[in-house]
């Protein structure tokens, strides 16, 4: 006759098996999730008008230099559009959301391009050569990959 107290505890180290592999699945599937979710507010916030606006103004402006730039667009417009793009290319940075998906669906390289005047000014006012650096590496792999707006092309 088998002990009982054998057969619970062979159920209850089965069980704890079970819920261990069960709980990775589900953490995994949460962090895919996350990562959607990331990606799903980014979108949302560069499609607010207040946004668009700014960004729009910078896609038009005419500067060689960050004064130019900053007699076509306000500061706080240039500084929304520098700091949203930092914040989703740190996403990328952190691997939080995959690179190529932020390298093909935002344009990093074109308004990296268009504002670099301004940073370069700003980097050197603060006495931070890193600052926006995160938005930099990812407009320099836009560009070496191809993806949106670095080639005029869409992926």
């Amino acid at each position: 006759m088998v002990d009982a107290s054998l057969v619970l505890d062979a159920i209850v180290a089965v069980s704890i098996a079970a819920g261990a592999f069960f709980a990775i699945i589900e953490l995994r599937d949460m962090k895919k999730d996350r990562r959607l979710g990331l990606l799903m507010q980014a979108v949302m916030h560069c499609t607010t008008r207040e946004f668009e606006d700014a960004l729009s103004k910078v896609w038009r402006a005419d500067a060689a230099d960050a004064k130019g730039l900053e007699k076509q667009v306000s500061l706080s417009d240039l500084y929304m559009i520098a700091d949203f793009f930092v914040s989703v290319a740190h996403f990328g940075q952190e691997g939080l959301i995959d690179r190529r998906t932020l390298t093909g669906f935002f344009p990093f390289s074109y308004v990296w391009n268009k504002m670099k005047p301004w940073i370069i000014a700003e980097r050197a006012a603060a006495g931070l050569p890193k600052e926006y650096y995160e938005w930099e590496v990812l407009a320099q792999l836009q560009e070496r990959e191809g993806g949106y707006l670095a080639t005029g092309k869409s992926p």
